[in-house]
């Protein structure tokens, strides 16, 4: 188990921490800082607790805003799956009405060509 000194609106703690992780408790203790000593130029040197305090509901409320738009954006990716899923599916469908078509055509030019075929045989027999 490691400490990492830490300060946070100019005062140091002492954090116990896993070993390798002191590099990321410093980091955090950096944004945290800055959230701190924003919110007490906010609203003032109101007690460290107090800031602690709101600068961590700021934070949450961030990650909040953060997590929603995070699932509108899934939210709209999954639309646009739909969507494209949609749109494959027209597609297949268009080119199997196509290929019925073209089948049916080619099944009538059939039956046109042997009907053309058995007159022109009239023709030369008369």
């Amino acid at each position: 188990m490691a400490n990492v000194s830490i300060t946070i609106n100019g005062r140091s703690y002492s954090i116990a921490c896993g070993d390798g992780q002191e590099n990321r408790v410093r980091e955090l203790a950096a944004e945290l800082d800055a959230q701190v000593r924003l919110m007490a130029g906010e609203v003032g040197q109101i007690g460290d607790s107090l800031l602690l305090v709101l600068s961590g509901l700021s934070l949450i409320d961030r990650l909040g805003d953060m997590a929603s738009e995070t699932e509108t954006q899934a939210d709209a990716a999954s639309a646009g799956a739909k969507a494209a899923q949609g749109r494959a599916k027209v597609a297949e469908a268009r080119a199997d009405a196509a290929e019925r078509h073209a089948a049916e055509l080619e099944r009538h030019l059939h039956a046109a060509i042997k009907r053309i075929d058995g007159l022109a045989e009239g023709l030369q027999d008369a």
